[in-house]
């Protein structure tokens, strides 16, 4: 499996938190075994000694374990790589960080009403719950196998049940799962997911005002009253080229050239802005390049 380079980053960080936090810390520690470094990152009560602003942070690269750990991170690869080429590295670090966030204030705010008793918070579940939600808006119909389950399953209903199973053990259970994070995560994905949404088509219609389409399917300015003067004097024929000699002919040739290697060299610099940034981040004027593209290229 290839990783894309927000994911790579993020398990890396997660790995070296692990080794600080169980193998480095506490060999170092005089007397043995100590807490402090998962102490000083995990995120504690609002009101208590140890609370600090900064753990909203740092909590969700600290773990519980190794197997909390490694499913978390697993999660990340399934879904991340996906969600990554989907929106860019930027807005997925940006959605990533902001679903951990959110989901550590809905906990805290769940604790503040009384609803769950105060403790200690550490995980990526919460933003590994809005990965999750966002490959399912992106990509409803994706089937799954989930083991033992013996058919695939459409990522929409898997990511519907376990958000129904987070609300009904965040209600019931005493487990110490902290499931209102989890929750916390999704909602707080389905928001961000959504602005974008409605971002991006309001961006996509404002810039749709100034081209128009023209019966071959490619995006042209609107022609000005002076073309449009020029066009009906000439019936609307594009004048025909004609060669009158050898060097003509080669200097055509080789501008020729040189204009479809510039082409090609400005399609493989957007395509490459896609990958790292998203289509979404391209602007009116790269757009309208990339479909001209694909136009000639079905052509």
């Amino acid at each position: 499996m290839r990783l894309t380079p927000a994911v790579k980053v993020i398990l890396i960080i997660n790995f070296v938190f692990y080794v600080l936090t169980y193998w480095i810390t506490p060999a170092v520690a005089l007397g043995g075994h100590t807490d402090w470094f998962l102490n000083f990152n995990a995120l504690h009560p609002i009101g208590s000694n140890g609370f600090a602003i900064y753990q909203y942070l740092t909590y969700m690269f600290m773990h519980g374990g190794w197997w909390h750990l490694f499913f978390n991170m697993w999660s990340l690869m399934i879904f991340g790589n996906a969600v990554e080429q989907q929106v860019g590295t930027r807005r997925f670090v940006c959605y990533y960080l902001l679903c951990g966030v959110g989901s550590a204030a809905i906990n805290q705010l769940c604790t503040f009403l009384g609803i769950i008793p105060p403790a200690q918070l550490v995980g990526a579940s919460g933003a590994i719950y809005g990965v999750m939600a966002a490959a399912a808006f992106f990509f409803p119909n994706a089937q799954l196998f989930i083991i033992p389950i013996p058919f695939p399953i459409k990522l929409k209903y898997l990511v519907g049940f376990y958000t129904l199973v987070e609300m009904y053990m965040g209600i019931t259970s005493v487990d110490g799962v902290a499931h209102f994070a989890h929750l916390g995560g999704i909602v707080v994905g389905i928001i961000i997911l959504l602005y974008w949404k409605s971002a991006d088509k309001k961006k996509s219609s404002r810039s749709n005002k100034h081209w128009t389409t023209s019966s071959a399917g490619n995006y042209n300015k609107g022609e000005s009253a002076w073309d449009k003067l020029k066009n009906s004097m000439s019936g609307g024929r594009k004048p025909k080229m004609r060669v009158t000699n050898v060097r003509e002919a080669n200097h055509e040739d080789h501008a020729y050239n040189a204009r479809k290697r510039e082409e090609s060299e400005e399609i493989d610099r957007i395509l490459d802005k896609i990958r790292k940034n998203g289509y979404q981040n391209l602007t009116d004027k790269e757009k309208a390049t990339l479909f001209d593209a694909s136009k000639k290229m079905k052509n």
